[in-house]
């Protein structure tokens, strides 16, 4: 023996020290299987594999035996207290179900399910998008169109609708989805459509409704006019761009002061859409911006433009331009110029939307193919007239040079030849021009009569009203509002038959609109008892009674005739909430969609809700992403780079099937993400974490296979330390995942799960107890407290991830019903019962310092011993004052080999002492260390002598704690003795 010294041994050191050590000892018995039936070793029927179809056939049953179909009729006939409404806004029903119906959907159930669980009663009634030209596209593919009457081509698009819808809605039930699937709800359905019409009538009859000339996005390749929610910008598009002159033949007196009497004085333009020339009205220019005036020597020429034009003037004419002065441009008004083509004499207009930097400073206006042009035009009193017809053509009126040529192919061209010298410059110009999202063909701004919703009146009110709606994520708040600033009015009118008919009539000669609460009163009873077909397949004089018309003192219905036009489709889907949520105390509790919903359903919801009831129909906006292939690019299938849902769950030749849960847990993980990713590589990903989830899951039902918390759970006083350290990390983990579910973050809930289970439960609890579980009695109260904390660690993970992936909870539900109840085997469905509850006495914090302390001993011991196993060695720990308090928490002072200490060390034998340590044996190693102690001002020292396990090789636990060779240890000898009798 020799004296006790502390040496300062680097660790590379002590592990050459510890590899002799363990070299020279005797070497470990061989193992043997000799006690493993006498060991209590998990036991389960719950399957690991979800590879080559496993998943989606175990899934498939758990929906049946579960009866997925069945729960949300069983909660709507439940008696809560708290109602939770979700409202969907409706999928278009015009083709196969792809992934981003998935992550709407799957969204959506895990919102559901998660209230379902927390004791609401939820009110989800599923919906589509019925109408619309893609939908009347698709059902007359390969028709000749022009020879279907209205009657024929509103049958094939109902039929295809339809059609649709039972395709999507199997693919949304086989996805686990949650609703009354008998019982949903349609933009064509009749009483939807009769609500519809009310929130119509009402708002014309407020005045938020009008009908008027105004320019419109119209769609040459669809014949209709398009909202701004109904165009997809291309930012390749080609559009041919001119410079040209436009001589100023009557120049304000500033002007005439500073050219003298100049008879060449031009006004400069720019513009990328030449065929809209022929309908210039104006120039507008901005009376704040510095104008230039510009020489040429050889012709005495001038030219007006902007001043931070005149470097980019000189190269587009080829020659040296003198600059004779600057001016303001509020100096151009009265200014007046000829126009090229038709020899008018037009006005220079002040405008704000003229921008400095931005073409020649000199906009050319022409209002019935531009917005800004429009506004201009109505408030100085300038005519609007529009000479392109609905196929993009020019009109006769346009002349004869340019009559019949289309303004998107043929007639820049014409135009520019038309212009002559008054070009200066073409040139193609690539930019973001807008296409229709049906046709993917360009559009074009026209003119022409349309019905309007103002949204002038109630912008306002609309953004004041988001004040109170929580938008989802917070990133997202801009989005809405910045939509509703750029929306100067919205265009309700489309000119085709496959959608809801606006019930108006015009006077014949006058075109005076007949439209009141009498007329509509009357259409509203014929299309309940007969269907909108009626519109077109009854006569005038049913659909407007001549004794009607008489009796509001109006005429005859002769003099009428009916409108042609039908409703917007998003007018159609954002009056949803007239239909849906008048029972539920008009206003839902969540409106959940993608990122472009802000400019389509958010937002002709929320318009035609605040023109009626003064609110937003949501209380909540969650916003998902949209979804790309795995390199961030856009699905196509020309790309070949689309991922079908169906091939996810079943698999094909060249795909794994993965199942319903993996594309659940994609959709969870990718939630608040502004684009999301999906490919082989990321479900993949997605499949093995799940695995590693129903692993740890599988390990926990195996441990408490015979524990019946019915019959027997420990108090929390009587477990051990580190039990009571996981039900705080439990409680901590249930409290964190509730705060995810509330908050809508999902993708947060699993990385939690993910995270707890692999730090805390596998790697921590489950490995250190082990010991604990297998090899003590049966009923031993040790083992018994791993379980009480085990079944609770079960049943609170199964619950956190219900919402998000319910076939597996379900099945480890019914696995642990099996366990418990075998007698009835009853089945009933974990969603039937109610979220977890943290024990109040699981959240003591009491306990964190101590194992604080315990886990940095041990972290320090496993530095040492590297690579060892931990079972190899023997462990006595010297500390006074509170460290050794602290420790005595886990073992009383003294010698032990089962002791909560011992279990956290995972040594065969612990020493804990606070006497002085006079001599170390020769084959130990001495090492010191200090730890901080909560509430103590300085570290506290220990001491740790860690040598070769002195016992014998227990065959039965595989821990050196035997008194003699070849002998249990008494803890496994009391163990099969007592578990026997």
């Amino acid at each position: 023996m020799r004296d006790f010294i502390l040496h300062d041994t680097s660790t590379k050191v002590l592990h050459t020290i510890w590899r002799r050590l363990k070299h020279s000892a005797s070497k470990s018995p061989k193992r043997s299987k000799k006690f493993s039936e006498t060991l209590n070793l998990p036991q389960t029927d719950f399957p690991l594999s979800i590879r080559n179809g496993a998943a989606i056939k175990r899934e498939t049953k758990i929906q049946q035996t579960c009866s997925f179909d069945a729960l949300y009729k069983w909660q709507q006939e439940q008696d809560r207290d708290e109602q939770f409404v979700l409202h969907d806004g409706p999928p278009y029903a015009n083709g196969t179900p792809h992934v981003g119906h998935a992550i709407n959907k799957i969204l959506k159930d895990v919102t559901n399910r998660y209230k379902l669980l927390r004791g609401y009663k939820v009110h989800y009634v599923p919906g589509w998008d019925c109408h619309g030209l893609p939908i009347e596209l698709k059902a007359l593919a390969g028709e000749k169109k022009q020879h279907l009457t209205p009657l024929q081509i509103r049958d094939r698009a109902r039929k295809f609708a339809q059609k649709t819808i039972d395709l999507q809605q199997e693919a949304f039930r086989s996805w686990g989805v949650m609703a009354d699937w008998d019982k949903y709800y349609t933009t064509y359905s009749r009483e939807y459509q009769i609500n519809q019409l009310d929130v119509f009538h009402q708002m014309y009859d407020k005045d938020l409704i009008y009908r008027d000339v105004m320019p419109v996005y119209w769609s040459p390749s669809s014949r209709t006019a398009l909202a701004e929610a109904e165009l997809e910008y291309n930012n390749e598009h080609c559009s041919q761009s001119v410079y040209i002159k436009f001589p100023v033949v009557q120049p304000s007196p500033h002007l005439q002061e500073l050219t003298g009497s100049a008879k060449n004085l031009y006004a400069v333009i720019w513009t990328t859409t030449p065929w809209t020339l022929p309908a210039n009205r104006a120039i507008a220019y901005n009376s704040h911006i510095q104008y230039c005036l510009l020489k040429e020597k050889k012709t005495n020429t001038f030219y007006i433009c902007e001043e931070s034009f005149k470097e980019k003037l000189g190269p587009i004419l080829e020659t040296d331009l003198q600059q004779v002065n600057s001016f303001e441009g509020s100096c151009l008004a009265s200014s007046e110029y000829k126009h090229p083509l038709t020899m008018e004499l037009l006005p220079f207009l002040p405008a704000v939307h003229v921008a400095p930097d931005k073409g020649t400073g000199l906009v050319h206006t022409a209002p019935a193919h531009g917005h800004d042009d429009f506004r201009v035009a109505k408030k100085h009193g300038v005519s609007v007239k529009c000479m392109v017809d609905e196929a993009g053509l020019y009109m006769p009126d346009a002349g004869s040079d340019l009559a019949g040529l289309n303004v998107l192919e043929d007639a820049n061209q014409r135009v520019v030849e038309l212009l002559g010298d008054n070009v200066l410059q073409v040139e193609d110009y690539i930019h973001s021009y807008p296409y229709d999202w049906r046709t993917k063909r360009p559009v074009i701004i026209r003119a022409s009569r349309q019905w309007f919703v103002d949204t002038h009146k109630l912008k306002d009110q609309a953004v004041d009203s988001m004040k109170h709606v929580n938008i989802i994520p917070k990133s997202s708040e801009h989005g809405m509002l910045s939509q509703l600033a750029s929306r100067t009015y919205w265009c309700i009118s489309r000119q085709r038959v496959w959608g809801l008919p606006i019930p108006v009539f015009y006077h014949r000669h006058s075109n005076q609109t007949l439209l009141n609460s009498q007329t509509v009163d009357h259409i509203q009873k014929l299309f309940l008892e007969h269907g909108t077909d009626c519109w077109w397949s009854l006569s005038q004089d049913q659909l407007l009674p001549d004794g009607l018309v008489k009796q509001l003192g109006l005429g005859e219905s002769a003099d009428y005739v009916k409108g042609e036009d039908i409703l917007d489709i998003w007018f159609d889907s954002g009056t949803s909430w007239a239909s849906l949520l008048k029972d539920v105390g008009d206003k839902a509790d969540v409106y959940m969609e993608g990122l472009d919903q802000f400019g389509g359903w958010f937002q002709s919801s929320l318009l035609t809700s605040v023109a009626l009831r003064g609110h937003a129909p949501y209380r909540n906006l969650v916003v998902h992403g949209f979804t790309m292939d795995e390199e961030g690019h856009k699905m196509s299938k020309s790309l070949g780079n689309v991922v079908d849902p169906k091939t996810v769950i079943h698999g094909d030749q060249d795909h794994p099937s993965y199942g319903v849960d993996v594309l659940r847990w994609w959709a969870a993980h990718s939630h608040l993400q502004s684009k999301v990713l999906i490919g082989s590589a990321i479900l993949e990903k997605c499949n093995d974490e799940i695995f590693k989830v129903r692993k740890t899951l599988r390990f926990l039902l195996g441990n408490v296979h015979d524990y019946d918390s019915r019959e027997t759970q420990i108090s929390y006083s009587d477990l051990w330390p580190q039990d009571k350290y996981m039900l705080l990390l439990l409680s901590e983990f249930g409290k964190e995942v509730t705060k995810h579910y509330d908050s809508f973050n999902y993708s947060k809930v699993l990385q939690v799960v993910e995270k707890f289970l692999s730090s805390h439960v596998s790697s921590f609890y489950c490995h250190m107890t082990k010991d604990r579980c297998y090899c003590g009695e049966r009923q031993s109260l040790p083992r018994l407290a791993s379980q009480t904390v085990q079944q609770h660690i079960l049943e609170v993970v199964t619950m956190a991830i219900a919402p998000i992936l319910p076939h597996l909870a379900e099945e480890v539900h019914q696995c642990s019903r099996r366990k418990v109840d075998k007698e009835n085997n009853d089945r009933a469905s974990l969603f039937r019962s109610r979220w977890y509850k943290v024990d109040g006495e699981w959240g003591d914090t009491s306990i964190r310092s101590p194992m604080e302390v315990v886990l940095g001993i041990r972290d320090h011991v496993n530095s040492i011993i590297g690579a060892e196993s931990p079972v190899e060695f023997d462990l006595v720990i010297y500390s006074t004052g509170q460290l050794f308090r602290t420790l005595e928490i886990f073992q009383p002072a003294g010698t032990a080999s089962f002791s909560p200490l011992n279990e956290l060390m995972q040594t065969s034998k612990i020493s804990l002492t606070d006497k002085s340590l006079r001599y170390v044996p020769d084959d130990a190693q001495l090492v010191e260390g200090t730890l901080a102690i909560n509430g103590v001002e300085k570290n506290e020292r220990y001491v740790m002598v860690l040598s070769p396990a002195m016992g014998h090789f227990c065959e039965r636990c595989r821990r050196y704690t035997s008194k003699s060779a070849n002998c249990l240890c008494n803890r496994c000898h009391e163990a099969i003795k007592n578990d026997s009798s």
